[in-house]
C-alpha cells in the first residue's frame, strides 16, 4: 500500500511540476513546494526531472536542481559522442623555421617601398644569442655570427628581461640590438 501511495505522490508532484512550468515556460530551474518540504525541478524539452531529496528551504531546493541540470548535461554530452575521439601528438622532426632578414635602419632607408617591424635581438660581442634556455639540448645559451639565425624579440621589455637573466646566468657583456624585418 505504501508503494501506492508513493507513486500516487509523485504523479501528483509531477503534475504540480507541470503545471508549475506551463504558468511560466521561461523557467528551466524551478522549485516545488511540498507537505514535506521543497523539490527541485528541471524541464528539458519532453521532460521534467525532480531531485530525489526533500530539501528544507527552497534555496536548498534550487541548488540541488541546478547542479542536477549540470548533470543532465553531461550525461547528454556523453550520449551523442558515438565513437571515442583519440588525439595522438606526434613530434615533428622537421620543423620549418622561416628565416627572417635583419636589416640595420639605415638599410631600411633604402627601400622606402617596403614596411618594417621593429625587432630586437640579443648580443655579445660580435656575436647573436641563436637559443636561450633550450630544454631539449639544455643549454643555457646558443650563440651564431650571422644575425639572421639570432633568436628575434618583437618585444623590448621580453629581450631586456632575458638579457638581464643572461647577465644574471652567464655575466656581463650581453647587449641588445636593434633591427627591422620585412612585414608579409
Amino acid at each position: 500500500m505504501k508503494n501506492q501511495t508513493k507513486t500516487l505522490s509523485l504523479r501528483s508532484l509531477i503534475k504540480a511540476a507541470s503545471a508549475i512550468h506551463d504558468a511560466n515556460p521561461s523557467k528551466i530551474v524551478f522549485t516545488l513546494k511540498t507537505q514535506e518540504g521543497f523539490y527541485g525541478c528541471v524541464k528539458s524539452i519532453d521532460k521534467i526531472y525532480l531531485t530525489s531529496e526533500i530539501s528544507a528551504t527552497p534555496f536548498q531546493a534550487a541548488n540541488k536542481a541546478r547542479s542536477l541540470q549540470k548533470s543532465l548535461k553531461t550525461k547528454d554530452k556523453s550520449k551523442t559522442l558515438n565513437k571515442p575521439i583519440e588525439v595522438t601528438s606526434k613530434k615533428t622532426k622537421n620543423q620549418v623555421n622561416y628565416s627572417w632578414k635583419c636589416h640595420t635602419f639605415l638599410e631600411t632607408q633604402h627601400m622606402p617601398l617596403l614596411k618594417f617591424q621593429e625587432v630586437w635581438v640579443i648580443t655579445k660581442s660580435n656575436t647573436y644569442v641563436r637559443e636561450y634556455l633550450d630544454k631539449q639540448s639544455q643549454n643555457l645559451v646558443a650563440y651564431t655570427t650571422e644575425r639572421d639565425k639570432a633568436k628575434i624579440y618583437v618585444d623590448h621589455e621580453e629581450a631586456k628581461l632575458n638579457m638581464k637573466v643572461l647577465k644574471n646566468l652567464i655575466g656581463p657583456g650581453f647587449d641588445l640590438m636593434r633591427f627591422f624585418v620585412e612585414n608579409k
